[in-house]
């Protein structure tokens, strides 16, 4: 049903021209320790004033969720929406950060059967991570540094960190990202 979901929504937003990456646990599930997820999310290089055009890309087979979905995604800068046929739910997630907008350019595709899917590149996906901060969160982003071992880009993702300045929250999550280094050292 995932992966049937997953080559749906892909398909989609590529006909509707409009650049996206998996996040979330099925991007962990390419990249690290797989875990139990019924849904998908989805980083999409829209903002909410753009939402019309996804809108039309997802109307053949998804189902929205919001019942007022134009102030939902003003106010959440989130689209759910449900797979019509495996019902399996889909959360669209609108994009402006420079972080996020480089992130999706810098996306991989990979193959699922006949279908290319756009996925965060792992670096990124420690970031979202990170930043994130809950305890689900910090044992995907271990898992993920534990799989892909040596082919995760040390230096990548430390310059990503460093690109979210230096306030309070910017403190906590380099503190996050120096505790996972050291016991990815070990």
């Amino acid at each position: 049903m995932i992966i049937k979901t997953l080559k749906d929504i892909a398909t989609s937003l590529k006909r509707a021209e409009i650049p996206f990456m998996v996040i979330g646990g099925q991007a962990v599930a390419i990249y690290g320790r797989p875990r139990f997820t019924q849904d998908i999310d989805i980083t999409i290089a829209l903002t909410p004033d753009e939402a019309e055009k996804i809108l039309r890309a997802v109307a053949e087979s998804f189902t929205i969720l919001p019942e007022d979905v134009q102030r939902f995604i003003r106010e959440t800068w989130v689209l759910p929406l449900e797979h019509t046929e495996t019902r399996v739910r889909v959360d669209i997630i609108f994009s402006i950060t420079p972080f996020e907008r480089e992130a999706i350019e810098k996306a991989r595709e990979i193959e699922i059967d006949d279908v290319s899917v756009t996925y965060a590149l792992p670096e990124y996906l420690v970031v979202q991570k990170i930043i994130a901060g809950r305890a689900r969160d910090l044992e995907d982003a271990a898992g993920i540094m534990e799989v892909q071992g040596e082919k995760i880009d040390i230096g990548e993702t430390e310059r990503l960190i460093k690109t979210f300045g230096t306030g309070k929250e910017e403190k906590e999550w380099r503190k996050r990202w120096k505790k996972l280094k050291k016991e990815f050292k070990k």
